[in-house]
């Protein structure tokens, strides 16, 4: 499932570096501009293409930077400009984005975010454990608070950016002060959704201040809401289906004997994408797909792909079926049964995908779901942007 913002071409030289931390008056702010509702993003010496989705409808947009402890510099690059701040943890950063020479799109950095501390504050971090559920729809679900509430229930995804509630979060005591609004892509279309800014998050004995919180309006799984990748974006996470336990490592650590690296290949943003084959008819087809930890099923395919290799028709059918997420469009899909699909050094049998009917969607490849994905022990080093698979106990249960 994806939750990531539509916030996120390249130039090659940075125009200026400001020193800003202004107030919301047009003519002291600093102005880039552009003719596409697309840029792409420097923080430091990571590029990230396509990151920030310019939203004239959203009063004031605010871009979190990603967690870091020392100043360092961001830029963001249209197809005609590009700015530069110098920016430091714990502040704001105000500027606009001239849309087209007409739309005034009123935007913010923000560097208030931090990395999660103990009740100790000052104790020394090598790794934390959360234990955690691995529910009827596949997901991995972990026990949190949300402002001092009572405990909820978040499904981790590397989809999303950010925390998002759904409507059982606020019946178990869940209050928030919604002071933004954000346009949300997802699953289904894209909508403007409330931010509420500020929120203290607990897991276990760690503990987030300053979080941004998401709500929409429907449920969606078993749980709660969802636990962004964010809150572990410095980190290096270990999710362990033998023992049901996700560990959050601070630096490298020795990875044992079975796992398979990959490389991750950022698209859109922070959202990974790992290589995969297909293989139907003694044909082979090369991808890279999305790695999303919430999505419920197998293996999706875009429209784009199947195309592409001329694959509609090509399986046989098992059923139809509709993908739902956090948006209000259901995309129709056709259930077939795929002969092989080989992840890492490992063939998977007789798996269940799902087609995008034509005309449904974006084009594009597809999507890793918690079905397949729940049979692979993991590691993602979110510092060094690495994957380690290794099959585990489950990896020949059968499908859901």
């Amino acid at each position: 499932m994806k939750f990531i913002q539509i916030k996120r071409v390249v130039g090659i030289f940075i125009i200026g570096i400001l020193f800003i931390h202004s107030t919301w008056a047009q003519g002291n702010l600093p102005i880039l501009k552009t003719n596409t509702k697309t840029l792409d993003v420097r923080e430091g010496h990571n590029f990230y293409k396509g990151y920030w989705g310019v939203s004239p409808e959203v009063k004031k947009d605010v871009y979190f930077a990603h967690r870091f402890k020392k100043t360092t510099t961001i830029t963001f690059y249209s197809d005609v400009d590009s700015i530069s701040f110098r920016v430091s943890p714990r502040n704001t950063y105000d500027f606009i984005i001239l849309l087209n020479n007409k739309d005034t799109c009123y935007t913010q950095i923000s560097t208030i975010r931090t990395s999660y501390f103990k009740e100790c504050h000052d104790c020394i971090i090598s790794k934390d454990t959360i234990p955690f559920t691995l529910g009827n729809d596949n997901r991995i679900y972990v026990a949190a608070k949300v402002n001092d509430s009572e405990t909820i229930k978040l499904f981790f995804d590397t989809g999303a950016d950010n925390i998002v509630l759904f409507p059982s979060a606020y019946q178990k005591g869940v209050k928030l002060k919604f002071d933004g609004s954000i346009a949300n892509r997802a699953t289904g279309g894209t909508e403007i959704r409330k931010t509420s800014n500020l929120n203290d998050l607990a897991i276990c004995k760690l503990k987030w201040k300053d979080e941004q919180v998401m709500s929409i309006g429907k449920q969606i799984g078993e749980g709660d809401g969802t636990l962004g990748y964010d809150v572990f974006e410095d980190k290096i996470i270990e999710f362990n289906y033998d023992k049901k336990l996700m560990i959050i490592h601070d630096s490298s650590f020795k990875i044992d004997k079975g796992y398979v690296k990959f490389s991750m290949q950022l698209q859109g943003g922070e959202v990974p994408f790992l290589p995969g084959t297909l293989i139907n008819n003694d044909k082979k087809y090369k991808a890279d797909f999305m790695f999303d930890m919430g999505a419920t099923g197998c293996l999706f395919l875009n429209q784009g792909f199947l195309f592409k290799n001329k694959l509609y028709g090509a399986f046989k059918i098992t059923g139809e079926s509709q993908m739902t997420g956090a948006g209000a469009q259901a995309i129709k899909t056709t259930r077939v049964l795929l002969p092989g699909f080989v992840f890492g050094n490992y063939e998977l049998k007789q798996v269940p995908i799902y087609l995008e009917s034509p005309a449904e969607h974006d084009p594009g490849t597809g999507v890793l779901g918690m079905d397949l994905l729940k049979r692979f022990n993991t590691i993602i080093d979110y510092q060094n942007n690495m994957i380690y698979l290794k099959p585990n106990g489950i990896i020949k249960s059968p499908y859901k």
